[in-house]
């Protein structure tokens, strides 16, 4: 049962949700990658929780009021400003979108999104893609994220050293397969 402070205080939090959802006094608009239309967000909430999207708006041009985020669809950046609004997504659009929202998380200077999204990594972590997972914990400098990978292609290697992804892996990427089987 829900009381009356755990029901007011999820109402407070998804008051931003619901401003974003229904485009309330929006000051600027974001450009995904697939060129679909631009999404509504506000400055304020961009600013307060990216470093990077702070430095952005400080530089811009008060006449300029898109941003372009090629990396993402629109749906991606829908998901990615749901979170930026609500500071938590629906399982089913976390799992869904957790690659791109750790990329995006990094590259934005999010560290709860990217928190968030590695824990989500490391708990659905399976050997079809734990080598996915490794380059993308390799290409952020992610220690966490690659000392769990590393912990479960050791404790897994028999499984997975005949993979096609583990073959793939080694080809692709034979001084990172020497460096990670020597640790």
């Amino acid at each position: 049962m829900v009381d009356d402070e755990s029901e007011n205080r999820i109402d407070f939090f998804e008051g931003l949700l619901k401003t974003f959802k229904e485009q309330r006094k929006v000051d600027i608009w974001l450009q995904p990658g697939d060129q679909t239309d631009a999404i509504p967000a506000h400055k304020l909430i961009l600013v307060a929780r990216s470093k990077v999207f702070r430095n952005i708006l400080d530089l811009d041009d008060p006449w300029n009021k898109t941003i372009t985020v090629p990396e993402m669809t629109h749906d991606e950046l829908e998901t990615f400003l749901e979170f930026m609004y609500n500071g938590s997504l629906p399982d089913t659009k976390l799992v869904h979108h957790v690659h791109t929202l750790y990329v995006a998380a990094d590259k934005y200077e999010i560290p709860y999104l990217q928190e968030v999204c590695r824990n989500q990594l490391i708990a659905s972590m399976k050997s079809s893609d734990v080598f996915y997972v490794f380059e993308l914990a390799e290409t952020h400098s992610d220690k966490i994220l690659k000392d769990a990978v590393t912990e479960f292609i050791s404790t897994n290697m028999e499984d997975i050293s005949f993979s096609s992804e583990f073959i793939s892996f080694v080809e692709n990427n034979p001084a990172l397969t020497v460096k990670t089987i020597l640790n």
